[in-house]
C-alpha cells in the first residue's frame, strides 16, 4: 500500500498539484485499503486523509493505518481543503452532482483521471496472489460444468450452476453476468443465458468469472454438445491456433495493438469479417481495466501487466466460438493463469 501511495505522490509535483481526490471506490480501495461504500481519499504530498460518514469510522480505522479518518460532517474537511490550491480529481465516475459539491468544497479542480488508472496497469505480488485464487475458483468451476453440463438442459440452468459453485468455492461474487450461449446464440459475443436447451451437434460459449478478495477473474471455453460437424471444429480450432500464437510472443514490450493484429490475421485468412472486438483488456480490482488490447491501442505492454487474451468468431446464424485465459505478463513471456484445458470438450 505505502508503495502504491508513494508513486502516486510523486506524480503531485510532475502535475503541479497539491493533492488528488479520489472518489471511485475502486481506487479508494486501492490506495488505502478500505473495504467500505461511502468514502473519500485527499492525499497530499505529507499526508493521506479518508473521509467517511460515522457507519465506517471503526473500520476505517482498522483497515487504513497510512491514513487519517475524518467525519464527513467535521469541519476539519473544510479547513483542509481551503489549504489546497490545486487538487487532481478522477472525471470518470464523479457524479455531476457530487462534482459540484467537491467545487464548491475545493479551490480548484483539476482534471487527472489517466494518471490513477495508468498506475493500476502494473499488478504487485499481493494482487497477483488474489487473482490467481479467483481464477482458480473459476477454473474449477470450468472443470465441474464439464461434467454436470449435458444435452437438453437449459442455457439457464448451466449459468445457474457455474455461479453456485464459484460462490460455494469462495467467490466474493460475480465479475460479470455469466454468459451462457449455444448453437446460433453463440455468435452473439455477449450472449445471456435463456431457456434455449443445449443441443447435440452445437457449440456452447462460457464466459464466466468471480472476485475473490477485491480481485476479478475472467476465462470463456467452448465446449461441444454430443457430436459436431467438421466446420464448427474448423472455427474452433482456428480461435485456438489465434490465441496460442499470441500466447507464444505476447510478453514485456510488446505492442498491445500488434498482439491484436496477431490474432485478427489468422482468422482472417480464413474468416474475415467474423473477430469484431478488442483481443483483450485489463484485469484487475475491476473486470475490465486498462491496458486494451486492441487495434487502435498505443500500450506497450509491461511485466506486471495481467490482461485476457480472448479471439472469437462470430458466424451469425452458426455459431460462436471464443477461448480467453487471464496471462501475467514477464519479461521473457507471460504467464498463463488460466489453467482449464483447451482442448474441445464434448458433453
Amino acid at each position: 500500500m505505502k508503495q502504491k501511495l508513494a508513486l502516486l505522490i510523486d506524480k503531485l509535483d510532475e502535475n503541479n498539484l497539491d493533492s488528488i481526490l479520489i472518489t471511485d471506490l475502486n481506487n479508494v480501495r486501492y490506495f488505502s485499503g478500505f473495504t467500505g461504500t461511502t468514502a473519500y481519499l485527499i492525499i497530499t504530498k505529507h499526508n493521506n486523509y479518508l473521509i467517511t460518514d460515522f457507519r465506517y469510522i471503526e473500520q476505517a480505522n482498522g483497515q487504513c493505518p497510512d491514513f487519517e479518518i475524518i467525519d464527513h460532517n467535521a469541519q476539519d474537511v473544510e479547513l483542509l481543503t481551503k489549504q489546497l490550491e490545486n487538487t487532481g480529481f478522477e472525471n470518470e465516475t464523479i457524479s455531476y452532482k457530487n462534482y459540484i459539491k467537491f467545487e464548491k468544497l475545493f479551490k480548484k479542480l483539476i482534471c487527472v483521471n489517466d494518471l490513477i488508472t495508468t498506475l493500476r496497469e502494473k499488478k504487485y505480488e499481493d494482487e497477483i496472489i488474489n487473482i490467481k485464487h479467483a481464477v482458480k475458483i473459476a477454473d474449477d468451476a470450468f472443470t465441474h460444468i464439464c461434467k454436470y453440463a449435458k444435452e437438453g438442459m437449459s442455457e439457464i440452468e448451466v449459468a445457474n450452476e457455474l455461479e453456485f459453485y464459484m460462490r460455494k468455492n469462495g467467490a466474493e461474487k460475480l465479475s460479470f453476468d455469466t454468459i451462457v450461449a449455444s448453437g446460433a446464440r453463440g455468435a452473439m459475443p455477449h450472449g445471456y443465458p435463456t431457456d434455449k436447451k443445449l443441443v447435440s451437434g452445437e457449440l456452447v460459449v462460457l464466459d464466466f468469472g468471480c472476485f475473490y478478495n477485491g480481485y476479478a477473474s475472467d476465462m470463456t471455453r467452448t465446449l461441444a454438445v454430443g457430436n459436431v460437424d467438421d466446420k464448427l471444429i474448423d472455427v474452433y480450432n482456428t480461435v485456438l491456433d489465434a490465441q496460442m500464437s499470441v500466447l507464444k510472443v505476447i510478453s514485456d514490450g510488446q505492442s498491445a495493438s500488434l498482439m491484436h493484429k496477431t490474432a485478427q490475421d489468422i482468422i482472417d485468412k480464413k474468416y474475415i469479417n467474423t473477430f469484431g472486438h478488442a483481443l483483450g483488456h485489463g484485469v484487475g480490482l475491476e473486470i475490465h481495466e486498462l491496458p486494451t488490447l486492441s487495434p487502435k491501442s498505443k500500450k506497450i505492454l509491461e511485466v506486471g501487466n495481467v490482461v485476457s487474451v480472448e479471439p472469437g468468431i462470430y458466424i451469425p446464424g452458426l455459431c460462436g466460438v471464443r477461448i480467453e485465459d487471464l496471462v501475467y505478463i514477464t519479461k521473457n513471456g507471460c504467464e498463463v493463469l488460466t489453467k482449464s484445458t483447451k482442448k474441445l470438450i464434448y458433453i
